[in-house]
């Protein structure tokens, strides 16, 4: 596992594979195999044992504080260990801290009155938010973030002003805002959207999906 995060953390996911793993221990590929069945089990360790870094939120707190730590925490966990965010992508974790952390989350939201539907949808909407955004900051090109805000905000207010009227007229709101700012942000445009639903119920235009009716086992 040590070897895993020290190939993630200095390439990123995409070169997390057996052989580079097998290389910075000092072994062949095909030793790997005692431990792990395959890349996708080396992964899925490597998540579980990332997760299990970020802190759960307390019981007894409000299912909208309990959402808005968990997300902190994940997203500082991403933040320690640049290269992770990208692996969760496209991955559901199913291990022992991530499913204890999931039912906590449930239970709160639960207890919040949030309907059932919407609660069961949070942690996957959640965790994609906190792993897409924790991603883009990995991969982000700009080196010189302020410099480059300044000279966007410049760009967008000398577009012509009868054709974007509203771009140049917002051309510092639209540059505003650190990194952590806009997370914060869109955490918060997230919590407040689960929050209408404590009054107005899902919609069949949200496309929620039609449960079906759980098979009893066969005999």
């Amino acid at each position: 596992m040590a070897a895993a995060f020290k190939v993630v953390e200095a390439a990123g996911g995409d070169a997390l594979t057996m052989r580079r793993v097998a290389e910075e221990i000092g072994v062949s590929a095909s030793a790997l195999y005692g431990y792990v069945a395959n890349k996708e089990e080396l992964v899925q360790l490597v998540i579980e044992q990332i997760i299990e870094e970020a802190p759960v939120p307390p019981d007894g707190i409000g299912w909208q504080d309990f959402v808005r730590g968990f997300a902190r925490e994940m997203f500082g966990m991403f933040r320690r260990h640049p290269g992770v965010a990208g692996l969760t992508l496209g991955r559901v974790p199913l291990g022992p801290a991530m499913m204890a952390g999931a039912e906590r989350m449930l239970a709160a939201l639960r207890a919040g009155g949030v309907p059932d539907q919407v609660a069961a949808y949070v942690g996957d909407l959640g965790s994609l938010y906190v792993a897409a955004y924790a991603y883009e900051l990995e991969v982000s090109p700009l080196t010189e973030p302020a410099e480059f805000t300044a000279q966007a905000a410049a760009w967008l207010r000398s577009l012509p002003r009868e054709q974007f009227p509203n771009t140049v007229a917002l051309a510092d709101l639209l540059v505003a805002g650190t990194a952590d700012d806009r997370f914060e942000w869109g955490l918060d445009v997230l919590v407040r959207g689960i929050a209408s639903y404590l009054t107005e119920p899902p919609t069949a235009q949200a496309r929620w999906p039609r449960v079906m009716p759980t098979q009893p086992p066969s005999p």
